[in-house]
């Protein structure tokens, strides 16, 4: 559900309880509610967790690189990655219209001094890894 010309991720935000998550064909999942309006933002994410699975499920490649990363006002999303990448990367999602995807994003040329950084807007409390 990414618009392909502005490169813009898709959300949904509960017209009842105002919760943002992924768009889906089901009543919202925090008070059921069916009404929820879908907004684009931008598909900048930070990487929260990675994992890598050396024998995946049968039809997918191994390694099978998974991520778990938050884009704008909170909301987590799971995704494939093509590259091996660690909590705290900068990565843009995509949604292919079967799985979500995750790609090393431009901010990592910021990171090297060669571009501005995305900026990822959250609104629910910030994620800290356990210890």
């Amino acid at each position: 559900m990414t618009g392909r010309a502005d490169r813009s991720l898709v959300l949904s935000r509960c017209g009842a309880c105002q919760l943002r998550y992924l768009p889906r064909d089901a009543p919202c999942p925090r008070c059921g509610a069916s009404r929820a309006e879908v907004y684009p933002v931008p598909p900048h994410a930070r990487v929260l967790a990675a994992t890598e699975l050396t024998v995946p499920p049968p039809g997918w490649t191994a390694p099978h690189r998974l991520v778990l990363a938050e884009v704008a006002d909170g909301v987590r999303v799971l995704a494939v990655a093509h590259d091996k990448l660690a909590a705290g990367a900068a990565v843009e999602i995509a949604f292919d219209g079967a799985v979500y995807r995750a790609t090393t994003s431009r901010a990592s040329a910021v990171e090297r001094g060669e571009g501005e950084s995305p900026k990822v807007r959250s609104t629910g409390p910030s994620f800290e890894p356990p210890r």
